[in-house]
């Protein structure tokens, strides 16, 4: 009897460490990915100061110049941000996800080249519970689930029809699960274009 209650005791246990896990992946839909209106009853999210984005950075040179602005306009909406290089290849780009998902960020921003083999990374970014934004890439995955948002860079005086957002808004939005668009328009604060 007492072998018994032992083990129910452990079994009760292992299921109040894994409730809050629950909690990190919603179902149908990535994380940070909320298209309805606002709850009825706000909530406050985290503080700026305290969400730390990692940046994983294009491989390719020609898009150095945007990876630096991105990380500049970040930081100019008072938030830290991590860059990682995407040095060479796609391989590179995952292991940056990976690292990321170490460092705690409360979000990444990936400038990806190859359209393909990102499910792995991204997913593992789903299970810990931190959204994923696209940014001005030619991936495109076929699960939905794995990227909240996808951001567009456009121009301080661009008419694009819709909202444009300060980076660091953008972002927020998609930290604090509040409604956006999958796709949002950006403008990089504080960044000569």
């Amino acid at each position: 009897m007492v072998r018994w209650g032992r083990h129910a005791i452990a079994v009760a246990a292992l299921m109040c460490m894994m409730l809050p896990l629950a909690g990190c992946m919603p179902q149908d839909k990535a994380v940070g990915d909320t298209q309805e209106t606002e709850a009825a009853i706000a909530h406050d999210g985290i503080d700026r100061a305290d969400a730390t984005v990692g940046v994983v950075g294009s491989a390719d040179p020609d898009n150095a110049n945007l990876d630096s602005r991105i990380v500049e306009a970040i930081g100019n909406d008072r938030m830290p941000a991590l860059y990682a290089a995407g040095n060479t290849d796609a391989g590179s780009q995952q292991r940056a996800v990976s690292d990321f998902l170490d460092r705690n960020v409360k979000a990444i921003v990936l400038h990806a080249d190859q359209s393909t083999g990102w499910e792995e990374a991204l997913t593992k970014a789903r299970k810990a519970g931190i959204p994923v934004v696209l940014l001005a890439s030619s991936i495109e995955p076929d699960d939905q689930t794995l990227y909240a948002a996808r951001l567009v860079v456009v121009s301080h005086d661009a008419q694009t029809g819709g909202v444009n957002y300060a980076i660091g808004d953008a972002l927020m939005r998609v930290i604090d699960d509040k409604p956006h668009t999958k796709t949002m328009n950006v403008l990089l604060t504080g960044v000569a274009e």
